[in-house]
């Protein structure tokens, strides 16, 4: 039972898996928080002075009073103001829009998997089902300590503005602007901070909660390790496959050897001297066991002499790779077998 529970961090393949079927970690709070802190600045940047407003509606109420029929410039003022509060809230409008794509994007969005249409989405009665959302207690925790954290910090904005508040009237108009304008200012400060430092938070745990739900089991662990690496049954076969292509070319070597050295039933060792061309002799086939009788028998098909000497076929085989030259503690032993195999050949 223990190797069925969700202990194993998921590996690359999961993580991928998951990103097909659309599982990632998202915190819609930090995108929002994201879009409130700009969006903010960029209001009260486009309309910290009232001049503008002014100036807009001295204009309109001069038309009017200007026309004698101001029925007929309705249209054109209706216009004109769609057109200015556009003006204004476009700004507003296109930071909120890049603040929300920047926020998605820090978040690893979009991603574009393997869209599939399904068919059961579309039924309207499933469809009304849906809307019924189930809130978290998660979602309603943040949402209390939002709320409470809030309410704590704009009770105490206003009662630090309790007595200025009070004697408003008493102001000059300005006056009252200025202080109307740092309370405001106060309180999203503080509306801001909040929710920014919620969502910094709600995003962790949006990542913790992501990362636990994708944990694997060590049989599932094992699972994606071999469709990473490769099934190693087939990887096992690859390897015969490639070690008997070897052999068959390390066989076709054995006619070129001038001496095959045995121990004489384990091992066979087959050397290739050409002095013109060679600083040392070379192994170009060894084996034991079957292979070794495979390459004596090769060796008597091509009439290549065969020299019994234990100690030097074990240390060629286990010193030696093929197609390398013997090492220098060899050339003596080497040089006396191959001495007296090209005596034995001039005799004959």
């Amino acid at each position: 039972m223990a190797n069925q529970e969700r202990t194993e961090k998921a590996t690359q393949r999961r993580r991928q898996k998951a990103s097909d079927d659309g599982q990632f970690a998202y915190s819609p709070q930090l995108t929002s928080a994201m879009t409130l802190a700009v969006c903010i600045p960029t209001l009260f940047y486009y309309l910290h002075s009232p001049a503008g407003f002014r100036s807009f509606f001295a204009s309109i109420l001069q038309d009017v009073a200007s026309s004698h029929n101001p029925e007929l410039i309705l249209g054109t003022i209706i216009r004109r103001t769609g057109i200015y509060f556009l003006m204004i809230a476009a700004p507003i409008f296109a930071a909120a829009l890049l603040s929300g794509l920047a926020g998605n994007v820090l978040q690893g969005l979009p991603k574009f998997g393997k869209f599939k249409l399904k068919f059961d989405r579309l039924n309207p009665i499933q469809g009304l089902s849906r809307l019924k959302a189930k809130v978290s207690w998660m979602e309603w925790l943040k949402t209390l300590i939002m709320v409470a954290v809030v309410g704590a910090l704009v009770y105490n904005t206003f009662t630090t503005y309790w007595e200025q508040l009070v004697t408003l009237p008493a102001h000059s108009l300005a006056s009252s602007n200025s202080i109307i304008r740092s309370l405001v200012i106060h309180i999203l400060i503080y509306l801001v901070g909040t929710v920014g430092i919620l969502a910094i938070a709600d995003f962790f745990i949006q990542r913790w909660q992501f990362e636990k739900s994708i944990k694997q089991t060590k049989a599932e662990v094992k699972e994606d390790m071999k469709a990473l690496e490769g099934n190693p049954q087939i990887k096992g076969k690859i390897k015969s496959i490639q070690r008997e292509a070897a052999r068959r070319r390390m066989m076709s070597r054995v006619k070129d050897a001038d001496v095959i050295v045995t121990n004489p039933t384990h091992y066979a060792v087959a050397l290739e001297y050409k002095p013109d061309k060679m600083a040392a002799p070379r192994v170009i086939a060894k084996g034991r066991n079957w292979v070794a009788q495979r390459i004596k028998q090769l060796g008597r098909e091509h009439d290549i002499p065969t020299v019994e000497n234990k100690p030097l076929a074990r240390a060629l085989y286990r010193s030696v790779e093929i197609e390398q030259e013997i090492p220098m503690e060899l050339y003596k032993a080497v040089a006396e077998v191959l001495a007296y195999v090209f005596k034995i050949r001039n005799r004959s």
